[in-house]
């Protein structure tokens, strides 16, 4: 006769990155963990499951991924690594391709046996706590789920915990331009860009010039007659680097017919415009109250990621703009220690002090409340690091990561159109060394190289 499992069963939402990293913890205590990933894709990997569909897949889905043909990481592999498990040594270049990198997250699948976990081809459709409470306090979860391709049958399952691991990198914001509706030429947003030779011959407005939006810019730019790079960063912000041949302009308030017009009155004709606008945090799964999202403010949470009145449901993604691999795996590493009850975590009352001193601290930098989540500035998100690694009582992430980081993104600023030619290695957990140090035009780079070998 057997008695009732005393297992902790956890619903991992999502197989990406992060969904692996939270699986790969969660099966690493298999007298605790019962997990269970729901993915409603056909394969792990996310967002680096390319797919040359665009709009809806053939289950009327949204296409998840915004992953497009000629993509390369926009930091080096050194600095998208997960803890002790590295790239294959033959690899020696930084700026590894798509395909590489899925390679990869297939690899790190592979090895940690994770498969057998995943339930692809499964859409989440509903979470909701149910109310009556554990012993300790926790409430149990209703999942409801079904097949992408039996959406007619619906389950439900209970479940302990819940990891969210939904990503945000799929839910694409374009703004609402006045006159958009009269444009005739051709209007996507980058989540939809694949090919930069179907843009040959074109001139071409891209709305949008960070990081995706640099690159798609150079991409286009190989091909269109013109490109015109919208965008509302101030000039020392801008790289110097970036190519004279695409013309820099602000921001786009109006469109006609056949052409987009700018704040001054002046305007250009174009043919295409590409909205590299970024994404809103989207969980159309939760159920209504669970969260708010004000501004692209996630609350309430604690460090961006325990819910402060459910601490068994967590999201392992909404941080944004830093080293994903290696964070979200520390994530997923304290996400597994405070439901084992490894952690404890502060009360209610301090977890909201804690969240709110977070906020009112970046609103005090000048940071717009979108800027809720953001950790790419300074050095943000290895301060949070040390939060995580303290709060869970493991080392943070090496300072090599932060040395490298700062120096990545100094090079990307000086040499835009060549900063991912360079080639790194990791020599230490305080040192690297760059293969072809003759191609660095940071002059704090040149600099600093020597030390850093």
């Amino acid at each position: 006769m057997s008695g009732k499992s005393t297992k902790q069963r956890v619903a991992v939402i999502g197989a990406g990155v992060a969904g692996l990293c939270s699986l790969k913890h969660l099966v690493e205590k298999p007298d605790v963990f019962e997990p269970v990933a729901f993915e409603r894709n056909f394969w792990s990997g996310g967002i680096w499951n390319f797919s040359d569909q665009t709009g809806n897949d053939d289950f009327g889905l949204p296409v998840h991924s915004p992953i497009y043909n000629s993509l390369k990481i926009n930091i080096p592999k050194e600095l998208q690594e997960f803890p002790s498990f590295p790239y294959p040594k033959e690899w020696k270049t930084s700026y590894i391709s798509r395909q590489q990198c899925l390679e990869y997250i297939n690899r790190f699948t592979d090895h940690f046996k994770l498969r057998q976990y995943i339930r692809t081809h499964t859409l989440v459709r509903n979470v909701k706590p149910l109310i009556e409470t554990e012993e300790d306090g926790r409430v149990k979860w209703l999942v409801t789920y079904s097949s992408v391709n039996h959406m007619s049958e619906v389950n439900t399952e209970v479940f302990d915990s819940v990891l969210v691991c939904n990503g945000h990198d799929s839910n694409d914001y374009t703004p609402n331009i006045p006159g958009m509706e009269i444009f005739e030429g051709r209007m996507i947003h980058s989540k939809n860009f694949r090919y930069e030779e179907q843009f040959d011959g074109l001139r071409v407005a891209i709305l949008g010039v960070h990081f995706s939006g640099e690159d798609i810019s150079m991409q286009v730019g190989r091909f269109a007659r013109k490109v015109y790079a919208c965008h509302r960063r101030k000039p020392e912000e801008f790289p110097p680097s970036f190519p004279k041949e695409i013309e820099q302009r602000p921001p786009i308030v109006r469109m006609t017919r056949d052409s987009v017009v700018f704040p001054d009155g002046s305007s250009e004709k174009v043919d295409a415009v590409i909205f590299c606008t970024g994404y809103r945090f989207s969980f159309p799964f939760l159920e209504d109250g669970i969260i708010t999202i004000t501004d692209e403010r996630v609350e309430p949470v604690y460090k961006h990621m325990v819910h402060i009145e459910y601490p068994n449901l967590m999201f392992i993604e909404i941080p944004r703009q830093w080293i994903y691999f290696p964070s979200f795996h520390e994530m997923a590493k304290l996400a597994a220690l405070i439901l084992a009850g490894k952690v404890k975590l502060p009360s209610k009352k301090e977890m909201l002090a804690d969240s709110e001193a977070d906020f009112q601290a970046r609103l005090k930098e000048g940071k717009p409340p979108s800027f809720a989540h953001y950790m790419g500035d300074k050095d943000r998100q290895f301060r949070y690091s040390e939060q995580l690694a303290k709060l869970g009582g493991f080392d943070p992430l090496p300072p090599v990561l932060e040395m490298l980081w700062h120096d990545v993104v100094d090079e990307r600023y000086m040499n835009l159109p060549h900063c991912n030619e360079l080639d790194y290695v990791i020599t230490g957990p305080s040192s690297y060394r760059c293969l072809n140090p003759e191609m660095i035009k940071s002059r704090k780079s040149k600099a600093e190289n020597v030390q850093k070998n």
